[in-house]
């Protein structure tokens, strides 16, 4: 029977950027920005728990308080091997709606499950990850190591870049560092497969599709695989469900489409299926995306936050922007035959 598909408000007048992180005790921790602007209002990093599958939500901390005048919204966001929250933020300094200048890198970290945290305002990074902008993830890997990504941004049409950091000491330092991309990149989100090949799901700069990269070395060199999405698709949120099994979501941000989309991939990314929409947000949507996604049990049922500034099964508020989740399931859009031959009855049962 397929899912009903509930659309959950997590909050109104924010605009967005939701991670989700899937706690040790089954609770799911919802991070984002708390004003519905694109960083041109004050605002904090703040975040919501949910333990019923994303049914409800209920805020829980402030993860990064604003400085004056500025606000905290991006984000990267993850679990230190200690089971630690750790999130990564930065944000702008604003006047009378204008950006004036930027508000710096900060690492949050917060040991009983986002109801408090202690803010580090100069993290000890490498120096090509200072006071850059934290996307995604913060990654546990198979070494030990955890890693997260951020990227420069200097306008349009200028070129953007894109890192990894690594910390060898569950998110007290980050001592190391590699650049991928190349030069078209800045939003990337990671992941690391059972065979350790690392990959990142990046958004371009220049028409803003979704390409991915990988290293095979434990992230000191990255090869481009290659675009997945079409222009005005991304950012994206990529998962894994089982041995091989990868699940990519992320925007569709293309006038008059505005929703979010996923591809499956059955082997580690080498290939990747065809790509179809898991939810449209309306034709009076002109704003969407940034999708986070969590599976909730070994039936294909998944959890996706994401924001928009309009949802047409919602009334409209006087702001417009919401931080909203929503349920599906792999199995509305897959029949067994082909869910079979994908999970291959590991770990995703069908």
């Amino acid at each position: 029977m397929p899912i009903d598909k509930k659309i959950v408000v997590v909050a109104d007048d924010s605009c967005g950027w939701p991670n989700l992180t899937r706690l040790p005790n089954g609770e799911i921790i919802c991070t984002y920005f708390n004003a519905p602007s694109h960083g041109l209002e004050e605002g904090d990093l703040v975040c919501s728990a949910s333990g019923d599958g994303g049914m409800t939500w209920k805020r829980r901390g402030i993860v990064a308080m604003h400085p004056e005048g500025g606000n905290r919204m991006h984000l990267a966001v993850g679990l230190a091997n200690n089971d630690d929250l750790l999130a990564f933020s930065s944000g702008f300094f604003v006047k009378d709606g204008e950006f004036t200048s930027f508000a710096g890198q900060w690492l949050s970290r917060s040991s009983d499950s986002g109801r408090t945290w202690q803010e580090d305002s100069k993290p000890k990074v490498a120096t090509p990850c200072t006071d850059r902008i934290p996307f995604g993830r913060v990654l546990k890997l198979a070494d030990g190591r955890l890693a997260y990504s951020c990227y420069s941004s200097q306008g349009k049409g200028k070129p953007s870049k894109t890192w990894i950091g690594f910390s060898e000491d569950d998110g007290i330092t980050w001592s190391s560092s590699s650049q991928f991309g190349e030069d078209d990149s800045n939003e990337a989100t990671l992941l690391e497969t059972k065979s350790g090949v690392l990959l990142a799901a990046v958004r371009t700069h220049i028409d803003h599709h979704i390409k991915l990269c990988r290293s095979r070395d434990g992230g000191k060199t990255w090869q481009d695989d290659g675009p997945l999405t079409l222009p005005m698709q991304h950012p994206a949120d990529l998962i894994r469900l089982g041995d091989g099994l990868l699940l990519l979501t992320y925007g569709i941000r293309n006038r008059g489409l505005m929703g979010i989309g996923a591809r499956l991939s059955k082997d580690d990314g080498e290939t990747w299926r065809p790509p179809w929409v898991i939810h449209q947000f309306g034709e009076d949507a002109t704003d969407c995306g940034y999708p986070s996604t969590v599976m909730l049990d070994e039936d294909g049922t998944m959890l996706t936050a994401a924001y928009t500034d309009h949802e047409q099964s919602l009334k409209k508020d006087s702001k417009g922007y919401r931080v909203l989740t929503f349920r599906w399931s792999l199995k509305d859009w897959l029949d067994k035959k082909t869910l079979k031959s994908i999970s291959d009855g590991k770990k995703l049962k069908i």
